[in-house]
């Protein structure tokens, strides 16, 4: 059996929905290649859907810039990781996805690792985790 054939319902949802995913991965960077789209374009046909609908699946796919501004890119990290902070439970997927944004916005992602450190420690001291962030972004972006 050959991998595409997993895709014999005649529901195209499934098969849209794995194309979309192809192309956010393609998109992450801010720019879909030639060779990626072209790639998408072969499993696509594969997967008995035309240019037009990965196209439109394309067109639907935002990839949003980080702001331009280096401090709103920096505050968008803190206010990214406060609220992965805010149920108490650090998810690796929120964990990843944080990391992903910080590269996007031109940081290493192990800043984030900073930024758990520095809001954690001061929710310890008995801080909201909105309160711990703001002044961890306050000291933060003046040390910068």
């Amino acid at each position: 059996m050959r991998w595409f054939e997993l895709f014999k319902s005649k529901n195209q949802d499934h098969r849209k929905s794995y194309l979309k995913e192809l192309i956010k991965v393609a998109k992450a960077d801010g720019c879909l290649e030639k060779r990626e789209y072209d790639f998408i374009l072969v499993i696509g046909q594969k997967l008995a859907c035309s240019a037009d609908e990965i196209q439109e699946l394309s067109d639907e796919i935002q990839t949003d810039a980080p702001p331009q501004n280096r401090k709103l890119r920096l505050k968008l990290l803190f206010d990214t990781v406060a609220i992965m902070l805010i149920d108490g439970d650090i998810d690796p997927k929120e964990l990843a996805l944080c990391k992903s944004i910080a590269m996007k916005s031109g940081f290493e992602p192990e800043v984030i690792d900073d930024i758990v450190y520095r809001i954690e420690r001061l929710t310890k001291s008995g801080k909201s985790v909105e309160e711990a962030s703001n002044e961890a972004f306050e000291i933060y972006s003046r040390a910068e």
